[in-house]
């Protein structure tokens, strides 16, 4: 990757045009700010992996994909050509200046790919044993839906094993990007998004009160509580009663 020295004309107009009276919108613009400048630094991207950098296994797609940047202040800015590096929780994206790359923070979030096949992520606290940001996959529609229902998306290498007196492998090397579901308040953003195990105790004690009729909803339409896609399906279901 070569970032450019400089911003996207279109991205830093968005970036500084928060309004004068939105303290915290300028607060938010200026974080977002210095983390691009800081991840597009010259020599920003040596310091990091070199083996990670342009590797194909790093990405969750290989392949360029035309997608759309959401600035921290919710402007939209469409680019030819994005990938989604997990090793490296960077988003790289690519224009007639040169290629960007965009850290976790720096942006809400991003869609890669195009109209009803778009793939929606945004930069959200997430609680697994610690508390940090990543980029998470959202899977639920709306900006803030009762529940949200997401993906984290985790790149895995484990080196290969060797035994110590042949000197020979015994273990090839391994390397995979798992996924965590995860669930939080969508109302709440600073509320950090929590794993949620796909099985019938872990989905519906997410609807407190209203876990009898959602369970009753997923038994007539036969949705099985162990499958993501029909999980999801529950959680819509939960999250369009409510908004109702």
């Amino acid at each position: 990757m070569k970032p450019a020295a400089t911003l996207l004309c279109g991205l830093i107009l968005g970036l500084l045009a928060a309004p004068a009276h939105a303290q915290a919108a300028r607060d938010l613009t200026d974080i977002g700010l210095e983390l691009y400048q800081r991840a597009n630094a010259p020599n920003a991207l040596e310091r990091m992996r070199k083996d990670l950098i342009d590797a194909p296994e790093a990405y969750l797609v290989a392949i360029d994909q035309p997608g759309t940047l959401v600035l921290l202040t919710k402007r939209r800015i469409r680019v030819p050509a994005l990938k989604y590096n997990v090793a490296l929780h960077l988003v790289e994206a690519q224009d007639s200046t040169g290629s960007h790359v965009w850290p976790v923070g720096s942006i809400d979030g991003f869609y890669m790919g195009q109209g009803s096949d778009a793939r929606h992520f945004r930069s959200c606290l997430v609680r697994d044993g610690s508390l940090k940001k990543d980029f998470v996959e959202i899977l639920t529609e709306g900006d803030a839906p009762p529940i949200v229902l997401g993906v984290q998306h985790v790149y895995f290498h484990e080196d290969a094993a060797i035994d110590p007196v042949l000197r020979t492998e015994t273990r090839k090397a391994r390397t995979a990007i798992n996924q965590v579901v995860l669930t939080g308040p969508g109302a709440s953003p600073q509320e950090p998004l929590r794993p949620v195990t796909l099985n019938q105790r872990g989905v519906t004690r997410l609807f407190g009160p209203h876990a009898a009729e959602v369970q009753a909803y997923a038994t007539k339409e036969h949705l099985s509580y162990t499958d993501l896609g029909q999980v999801l399906r529950i959680v819509e279901y939960y999250n369009q009663k409510t908004i109702k």
